[in-house]
């Protein structure tokens, strides 16, 4: 019997023979082997910034020298007061709550939410609802908001919150389809309202799908739709933009796009920019206003929430944002980006679809009948490590596809070399899949040739 090696840390999949990272700069990540990769999903569509920013690296220094952790009921951290005072003036909302991850802060949304509806009077309002295929986090009230795989780690304990219908991938695009489409999924979140009249808290959705659905960009019609909705029934609505947010679709906000705004936006990922773990939860004025002439008291709250090093790193990341006008910036490169990848998806018979909005865009592939959603795509995804470029594998269990969304800075000649990279793993994954029946030969076959990224430097 041959034994395996365990290791210390617990991963997704256990024992998984992954790069060992040491290092990175810019787009780039380098391994202890020595080779480079194109960080092409910046992550998890975290490092909106890339890596190694100078600007980041001397603000993390300079506020660990000076205060890195007071408790949030002893003092109102100086850098916390400013970064709440940046966002609201950023966004246009009241007030934001700080977390440290996107899954507290879609947590605290929806405690924000519970609790507003007590003070106002209602507390028979504890019922949410969602997309059948979103994701919202990995708390129990964020699985219970998901229509995802990973709803089976707490089996029954997750309450049956997502009964709306996602926007639809791979749709007819003509303006009428799309008005049948928003018809048809307004009809069917008019109908889960009325099923559930006068105890709804709050509608929780992505304005673009993310991790689930791959960069799903909703039809115009949609989100103002849910906007009246939740009007005309009492509720909140909450937006989850910790993908989507922060200028990843070339608005600060994704919702932006459509002009519709939220009671409550979960913010997270790109907040920090990988540079530390903070999130928050923006507060529209009319929930603010209940809480402070109801109990006047927040309830919740996380140890790490807002701590200085963190609010002071996001600060620099905000001020980097707003020098390099990298939200403008984001919506110029992402039309390239797309443009590119369009044209590889019309040399590539595999490729679906692409998709997406601004520096979100998403590249599905076809799927192969003797394979469960998601084989696909983490197939190709191995190809792309391959070949250099990391790319982030839609999770769920419903189709198979990857998404590129390179880091905010990244250059347009860079763009090319990304996509240089992934024209090379489309080859090569399609020499894997003669007869459309996809061969387990992606990894053996995906590193054969010369390495161009080994060696490079990015000391």
């Amino acid at each position: 019997m041959i034994e395996t090696r365990r290791r210390a840390l617990v991963q997704n999949v256990l024992n998984a023979d992954l790069p060992v990272a040491v290092r990175g700069r810019g787009v780039w990540l380098q391994d202890d082997a020595g080779r480079r990769y194109f960080d092409a999903c910046s992550g998890a569509v975290v490092s909106a910034l890339g890596h190694a920013h100078p600007r980041i690296v001397a603000a993390i220094a300079d506020q660990a020298a000076r205060l890195t952790f007071v408790h949030r009921g002893a003092f109102a951290p100086e850098p916390t007061l400013r970064l709440a005072e940046r966002l609201t003036a950023l966004t246009g909302y009241a007030a934001a709550w700080l977390v440290g991850s996107g899954s507290e802060a879609v947590e605290a949304a929806m405690q924000f939410a519970l609790q507003y509806h007590r003070e106002t009077g209602r507390p028979e309002r504890q019922w949410f609802l969602s997309h059948r295929r979103g994701y919202h986090g990995n708390t129990l009230g964020g699985l219970s908001l998901s229509g995802h795989g990973r709803r089976a780690v707490v089996g029954d304990l997750a309450y049956a919150f997502a009964e709306l219908e996602a926007p639809a991938t791979r749709r007819d695009p003509s303006p009428a389809a799309e008005r049948l489409h928003t018809d048809q999924l307004l009809a069917g979140a008019r109908a889960a309202l009325e099923r559930n009249r006068d105890r709804i808290a709050a509608i929780v959705v992505e304005p673009v799908g993310g991790a689930t659905l791959g960069a799903t960009v909703p039809p115009d019609g949609y989100l103002p739709g849910l906007r009246s909705l939740a009007d005309e029934f009492g509720a909140l609505l909450v937006f989850d933009e910790v993908l989507s947010g922060m200028g990843r679709t070339g608005r600060v906000l994704a919702a932006d796009h459509w002009g519709v705004r939220a009671d409550l936006v979960a913010l997270g990922k790109g907040l920090g920019a990988g540079y530390a773990s903070i999130a928050g939860v923006l507060l529209d004025a009319p929930v603010l206003d209940a809480i402070a002439a109801g109990s006047g008291r927040i309830a919740g709250g996380h140890t790490y929430g807002g701590n200085p090093l963190a609010a002071a790193t996001a600060l620099a990341v905000l001020d980097v944002m707003e020098q390099e006008r990298l939200v403008e910036r984001a919506e110029r490169t992402g039309a390239v980006l797309r443009l590119l990848l369009d044209r590889l998806a019309a040399a590539h018979p595999v490729v679906a679809e692409v998709r997406g909005i601004g520096m979100l865009q998403a590249v599905e592939l076809e799927l192969d009948p003797g394979a469960a959603p998601g084989v696909t795509a983490a197939r190709f995804a191995e190809n792309a490590r391959a070949a250099g470029a990391i790319v982030y594998v839609a999770t769920g269990g419903f189709l198979d596809a990857v998404l590129v969304a390179p880091p905010l800075v990244t250059t347009e000649a860079e763009l090319q070399v990304l996509v240089g990279m992934l024209e090379s793993a489309l080859t090569t994954f399609e020499s894997t899949v003669p007869s459309r029946g996809i061969q387990d030969r992606s990894r053996s076959e995906g590193g054969s040739g010369p390495d161009p990224a080994r060696g490079l430097d990015i000391a």
